[in-house]
């Protein structure tokens, strides 16, 4: 299982209501000197989380024999398709985490301590991005070789080069500074 998947799931683990109740039982022992309790509790949390993983590795597997089974009847034109669209979501995932960091590499340059807040949302976007990316680095070879990041890298110039061209057009019709105040208030 790769490590990031293992990060999630012990994240998601520790966040159920049992568990939450639990470390708070724990704590309530160890702030009143019951250590031994409080290391029982402890012990019990962590021998119940392999029971968790195998229950995910079991429906995963399941799911996975099931999508197998079912992707075997589908025509291989739109396996193909369906491939493409997948890689064409790991390539905008590139593209999202790239632009977030450039966004804010860029504002630094000039003003170290500021970072743009208009885009914090899709800070969450870029975080799951990165570990979508973080997934299909571990388990596929796409990215293993530099024709990925060439593609990658020319989809995002491509990008730049179309934002450039919509900026240009609209400083040239008369309705730019209007805009462009919309825009640097976010609204």
């Amino acid at each position: 299982m790769p490590e990031s998947m293992l990060g999630d799931l012990r994240l998601r683990y520790e966040s159920t209501p049992e568990v939450r109740e639990l470390r708070t039982r724990q704590d309530w022992l160890k702030r009143n000197g019951r250590y031994i309790d409080a290391l029982r509790i402890g012990k019990a949390i962590e021998d119940a989380f392999p029971t968790v993983i195998r229950r995910y590795m079991d429906k995963a597997e399941a799911e996975v024999m099931t999508l197998d089974t079912e992707v075997a009847k589908i025509p291989a034109k739109d396996k193909d398709e369906l491939m493409e669209t997948a890689m064409v979501l790991f390539m905008a995932c590139d593209i999202i985490d790239t632009a977030v960091l450039d966004l804010n590499d860029v504002l630094k340059r000039t003003m170290p301590d500021c970072r743009i807040t208009t885009f914090d949302d899709i800070q969450q976007v870029s975080d799951m991005a990165r570990k979508k990316l973080k997934y299909l680095q571990e388990t596929g070879d796409y990215m293993k070789d530099l024709v990925w990041a060439e593609k990658c890298d020319n989809l995002y110039d491509m990008a730049h080069s179309k934002a450039r061209s919509i900026i240009r057009k609209r400083r040239e019709s008369k309705d730019w500074g209007v805009n462009a105040e919309r825009l640097a208030k976010g609204t």
